[in-house]
């Protein structure tokens, strides 16, 4: 199950809802393909579900911009068959840089996560609402 919060900051106006997680639509290819957007992991995801031996991870994180710390809620996905294997990545939006290749879980949920914005403080996150 997933979860929704919002990251803020006490120093300064930084906020962000973000989802983390999975939901019942992350559980097999078929279904990642209906709702997955980006093109290049569609045609990935086609490609290895005709493979008998693949193995996926799919899931709502967090990525953190090793230049400039900005904060990138989006889906990694990572697709392994044999010696095959496929990882989504990013660009971040705000200094291009490649975004790392998955995203921190444990940062978010400990409360590691410094402030994009101001870099003061670390955020605070506040659920609002599971997921499926």
């Amino acid at each position: 199950m997933g979860v929704a919060g919002t990251l803020s900051c006490k120093q300064c106006a930084y906020s962000q809802n973000v989802f983390l997680g999975i939901g019942f639509r992350y559980m097999d290819l078929n279904s990642i393909l209906e709702w997955y957007e980006q093109e290049e992991g569609r045609q990935h995801i086609r490609e290895y579900m005709s493979r008998e031996d693949t193995i996926f991870e799919c899931y709502d994180g967090i990525y953190v911009c090793e230049q400039c710390k900005y904060l990138l809620n989006g889906i990694f996905l990572e697709l392994k068959s044999g010696d095959d294997m496929y990882t989504n990545r990013y660009d971040c939006p705000r200094c291009s840089t490649q975004m790392p290749t998955k995203p921190p879980l444990d940062e978010v949920e400990s409360g590691q996560l410094d402030c994009p914005a101001c870099g003061e403080t670390t955020l605070e996150m506040n659920l609002y609402m599971d997921w499926d």
